[in-house]
Order: structure tokens, then sequence, then C-alpha cells
């Protein structure tokens, strides 16, 4: 019964997938129009810099996959937090695989229809390396945080 209790993790998690999916609902109008402004306000920030883009088409196109990658990496975050706080199946590797490749693959899914949009595999890709990434990070975290309160058994064997 304790389990049920860490549920809350994988709302969140589902609340996070919705927001994902809303984002690639949109029509390809919107969502330029978005990353357009985005695009916008990094070359007025870096020109302060000295630096200047030479082409706003590029710089936009790197934006539009950051804005991937940092979404699954957010993803990837949480699904390992769910996952090491409560796992969805038995198997934790699973669980990993799963959202791994259903979420990118729905996702991409999902702006194939979407008016003016495409649906790509370096995308995918990218989804999926953003995911990566984020779990990377929240592994790390856990360690970190097991580390300092003392919780990693260090030198199970001590030879001697």
């Amino acid at each position: 019964m304790k389990r049920y209790r860490y549920w809350w993790i994988w709302i969140l998690v589902c609340l996070y997938i919705y927001m994902i999916f809303r984002n690639s609902m949109m029509v390809a109008e919107l969502s330029s129009k978005m990353s357009s402004e985005v695009t916008v306000w990094i070359l007025n920030h870096i020109s302060r810099f000295g630096l200047y883009a030479s082409d706003f088409y590029t710089v936009h196109h790197y934006v539009r996959k950051l804005a991937h990658f940092t979404e699954f990496a957010g993803l990837g975050f949480l699904v390992s937090l769910a996952m090491h706080i409560c796992p969805l199946l038995p198997s934790r590797f699973l669980n990993f695989i799963l959202f791994l490749i259903a979420v990118p693959a729905a996702d991409e899914a999902i702006q194939h229809f979407a008016e003016g949009r495409s649906m790509q595999f370096t995308d995918m890709v990218i989804d999926g390396s953003g995911f990566l990434f984020g779990a990377f990070l929240c592994y790390v975290l856990i360690l970190v945080i097991l580390d300092i309160t003392g919780n990693i058994q260090r030198g199970r064997k001590k030879t001697g």
C-alpha cells in the first residue's frame, strides 16, 4: 500500500507529456512565430557582446532543435525521478525504454497531423538524446544527494 502514495510523480510525468503533445499540436505558423520570437531575443542579446549571427534562419533552426532537446531533457529527468521513487513496471529498464521510444515517436506522429508540420526522424533522435541527457542529470543528482546524506555504502568489502 505504501507504494501508491507516490503515484503523484507519475501524474506529473503525464502532465508533462501532455504539455509536449500540446506543443506538437500547434499549427506550423504559431509554432514558428513562438520560436522566431525566441530567436530574435537571442540575437538581440548576443549582439550586446559584439557577436553577430549572419543568418536568422540558421539560428532559428537551432532554436527549434534545442526546444526539442530541452523538452525531452525535462521528461527524461522526470521519468528517471519517477522510476527512482515508484517504478511503473517491474523492470526499471522497461520503464525507461518505454518512455525513451514511445513518447518521441508519438510526439512526431502528432506533428505529422498538425497543419503545416511534419514528422522527422532527426527530431526523434534529438528528443531521445534530450531524454537521455535529462535522465543522466537526474541520476547524477540522486547520487550526489545520496552521497551527501551518507546513504551510499563506501567500501562494502574492505580488504586488508
